[in-house]
């Protein structure tokens, strides 16, 4: 009995070395702080998903735009992003060797926030828009959407790129330095209860365009497909627990 008691402590701690020795480092970027982008990571790290699939997820989160991302992943700082659909297929279709390996968010969720003044689309002629990330996500989603409604970037209106994230577009919107900025729902609530108004809805006017992926290098999905399916359903999980139970999602996040 003296000599089983320490061989089971021995025993134990080997299992726990062992068990610490294979959960596996994954680096994720995200490119906002919204919820639309970060909690489902959120969720799954804090209802310990990712730790039941043996990985240790390190989210990156920043403030950014699309390119940025991609720049991320292409110099290996990141093994996986979740950005804009945007810019990664456009990197896709210029030959970077990207590849999406699932969707995240399958449409648009920015709204078009204006100033007070501002009534329609068509007010918009003339005036400046903020967005964050030339090339990005939020510049793609208001000139194409003010295309499919007969304003043309730089003929009817123009942009200009405000760094900072939400926080900044806000800030300009609200002292005039630009007369609309797209928000996505979570940082629109503010500003649209203090009377500013939604002068379009990308859900509407981009129906068919998803709004963010999850991609990786073509390198690191043949390398650790293993870690990819694992982080996957861990985030499946995390999903179907914000569909189910929202209080507890946001506690989590």
């Amino acid at each position: 009995m003296k000599n089983f008691l320490p061989a089971l402590f021995l025993l134990l701690s080997v299992c726990q070395l062992a068990r610490a020795a294979e959960v596996q480092v994954v680096t994720v970027a995200l490119v906002s702080p919204s919820w639309n982008t970060g909690l489902p990571t959120a969720v799954a790290r804090g209802a310990g998903f990712f730790k039941e699939e043996g990985l240790d997820v390190r989210p990156v989160t920043l403030s950014s735009s699309g390119p940025i991302m991609m720049a991320l992943l292409m110099s290996g700082h990141a093994d996986l992003v979740i950005a804009g659909a945007v810019a990664i297929l456009r990197g896709i279709a210029q030959n970077a060797p990207v590849v999406v390996v699932s969707g995240h968010l399958n449409r648009m969720s920015y709204a078009l926030m204006s100033a007070k003044d501002l009534k329609t689309v068509a007010d918009l002629r003339g005036k400046t828009i903020g967005i964050t990330g030339i090339g990005g996500m939020g510049e793609f989603t208001v000139v194409e959407s003010l295309r499919r409604s007969g304003l043309v970037k730089d003929r009817d209106f123009t942009v200009l790129n405000i760094e900072g994230g939400p926080a900044a577009r806000i800030a300009a919107l609200k002292t005039g330095k630009v007369q609309a900025v797209p928000l996505t729902p979570g940082q629109r609530v503010q500003i649209e209860n203090e009377g500013y108004p939604v002068l379009l809805d990308t859900r509407e006017s981009l129906p068919e365009i998803p709004s963010t992926i999850i991609a990786s290098t073509k390198d690191f999905t043949s390398s650790s497909p293993d870690k990819i399916t694992r982080f996957l359903r861990a985030l499946s999980r995390a999903m179907e627990l914000i569909r189910r139970d929202k209080d507890k999602a946001i506690a989590l996040g």
